[in-house]
């Protein structure tokens, strides 16, 4: 009866972690990076590597050609920096997809440390992963809405309300999501025109699911943190209660808190090592995208093309909260490590024996060393650094409003 009684909570915990887990297992397990369990079938092990297969071609398709138009065909410098910024953030996220499969040991481990801890964990303490997952899913949520919200504006609806061209020579050019040169194939023929247009609508909806499973995977690293931190400051608080005031007992608190502090770090080292590249891509990305989007509104303005400008505004609100979101939970943990060392330097060690409380100076020493998101040890992940991108994003576009 235990065992059955076990078994059903073991269960629920499973199905509530799976939950916990929607706002980023669904966008990884799409682009076939989501760690398959070792009992799963050959079908979905090749399923997996077809996804990764297309993804990259699709990538691949848009980036090549755009960047050869850009560099060889377009002659207007003017022209250049305005299209270029799409092929520039395609193959940002295309690295960061690389940067992901090539990690998908490092979100194998997170994921099993992850279940781990909601099956080892109290009920309150699971209700409190749950509250951070809520969080997750709404940022996510909003996130991943701008991305494809503004990305359907851009690749979609901005070439069909252009009119076409029509050149001096007679000849019609119809508008592309993006300028392409493709030098076997004339892109303005039926049927090439319509497969191109729908390649690069399908290649945009690709790198949006790239960016909201990296914002995902980070928010997911981030609100696991806090909620463990949650914990040790609780562990921290009851260490002092009157109720328990043996040396028996304070020593065994003592030795679980330090083991559960280093468990904390050790699962921040972990998911560090995945998280530091694509952060650093992204704010580096960030500052660059934001800085020619606000350029590109600035030359639709003078052309008085008032649909451009409403998609560029769009596009340039996308990146500038998608850039706020990365920067805002690298800020949530760094909050969180501030109120752990906060709540060391505050506990009522004087109910502790003298002996005892000298067990506390470790822990203040230990909480001194903030836990923290950082772009690889370039850069923190917080609202400051943010603050500092938009400010250097202002600086480049005030550059190259007098360059050109």
């Amino acid at each position: 009866m235990t065992k059955t009684k076990e078994a059903k909570d073991e269960k629920g915990i499973e199905k509530d972690l799976k939950q916990s887990l929607r706002y980023v297992e669904p966008f990884i397990m799409a682009l076939g990076a989501w760690p398959l369990p070792p009992e799963s079938s050959l079908c979905m092990k090749i399923s997996q590597r077809v996804i990764r297969f297309i993804i990259i071609s699709l990538a691949l398709f848009f980036v090549s050609p755009g960047f050869y138009y850009v560099f060889f065909k377009e002659k207007s410098n003017k022209r250049k920096l305005q299209i270029i910024t799409t092929y520039i953030n395609s193959f940002v996220q295309l690295i960061k997809y690389i940067i992901i499969l090539y990690r998908m040991k490092d979100i194998r481990i997170l994921s099993e440390e992850i279940r781990n801890d909601w099956l080892h964990s109290t009920e309150e303490n699971r209700r409190l992963f749950r509250e951070n997952a809520k969080i997750g899913e709404r940022v996510v949520f909003i996130a991943a809405f701008t991305l494809y919200s503004g990305g359907f504006c851009y690749r979609t609806i901005l070439p069909l309300t252009r009119s076409s061209i029509v050149l001096p020579n007679n000849i019609t050019i119809r508008i592309l999501p993006s300028p392409t040169y493709l030098p076997f194939i004339n892109e303005q023929i039926t049927p090439y025109y319509e497969i191109i247009f729908v390649l690069q609508v399908l290649s945009g909806f690709c790198i949006y699911t790239v960016f909201s499973g990296a914002i995902g995977i980070m928010m997911m690293i981030c609100l696991h943190t806090c909620g463990l931190i949650r914990i040790l400051m609780d562990k921290l608080v009851d260490l002092t209660d009157k109720s328990n005031t043996s040396e028996e007992i304070i020593q065994e608190k003592m030795a679980n808190i330090v083991e559960y502090h280093g468990k904390i770090k050790k699962f921040l080292s972990n998911g560090q090592q995945l998280s530091e590249y694509i952060s650093f891509l992204e704010l580096f990305n960030g500052a660059g995208i934001v800085c020619l989007i606000g350029y590109a509104v600035i030359m639709e303005w003078e052309n008085l093309n008032p649909v451009t400008i409403v998609v560029c505004f769009t596009l340039l609100t996308t990146f500038t909260f998608t850039c706020y979101t990365i920067c805002s939970i690298g800020q949530l943990l760094l909050d969180e490590s501030n109120n752990l060392a906060q709540t060391c330097v505050t506990l009522n060690w004087y109910r502790l024996p003298m002996k005892q409380a000298r067990y506390v100076v470790l822990m203040m020493i230990m909480s001194n060393d903030p836990m923290k998101l950082t772009a690889v040890k370039v850069m923190d992940v917080s609202l400051s650094t943010f603050s500092d991108i938009m400010k250097a994003s202002m600086g480049y576009l005030n550059m190259l409003r007098n360059v050109t």
